[in-house]
């Protein structure tokens, strides 16, 4: 059921995007039917209840810049996954502008504090964290911009990992 949820997520956000070049639609196609075959005893009622854990238990912390070029090119892939499946997003500016779909109040030293600097992580942006709702632990998710495939790929990783950490 794990190796599932990525192929879950490549489908859907694969399924939302529109792609102007034809090669690559092409190739998502191909793909898309390959992981169709390969994960085929996945029932719907499984698939909608790794999307509904992810959609009830966390949510995304987005900090961004409003000058930055890569957290223009980053926001609406972040929207469309979080449109697709609903999945809350709080966002923070590092420069109090707004970022497309994305308007937040300025990151707090605390909020720093909390998000990098426990973390041992170097502040850079756009950075994404999904926080588990019921704890608020949170967890990096990635730092610079994703395509949508990628930005999948890593919550996939990620929830896999939250899984084995805190179900063993």
């Amino acid at each position: 059921m794990k190796g599932c949820w990525i192929h879950l997520l490549l489908l859907l956000t694969m399924a939302n995007r529109a792609h102007a070049n034809v090669a690559v639609d092409e190739l998502n196609a191909l793909l898309a039917k390959k992981m169709l075959t390969k994960h085929s005893r996945l029932n719907v009622t499984t698939r909608s209840g790794m999307i509904k854990n992810l959609a009830e238990n966390y949510y995304f912390v987005f900090i961004y810049k409003g000058s930055c070029p890569h957290c223009h090119h980053f926001a609406p892939v972040l929207k469309d996954f979080t449109d697709t499946f609903h999945i809350n997003v709080k966002s923070y500016s590092l420069d109090d502008a707004p970022l497309d779909a994305f308007k937040g109040p300025p990151l707090t030293p605390e909020l720093f504090q909390t998000f990098f600097v426990a973390g041992g992580y170097k502040p850079a942006v756009p950075a994404l964290f999904l926080v588990n709702r019921h704890t608020q632990d949170a967890f990096a998710v990635l730092f610079g911009e994703a395509q949508d495939y990628e930005l999948a790929n890593r919550v996939h990783e990620l929830m896999q990992h939250i899984e084995e950490k805190y179900n063993d």
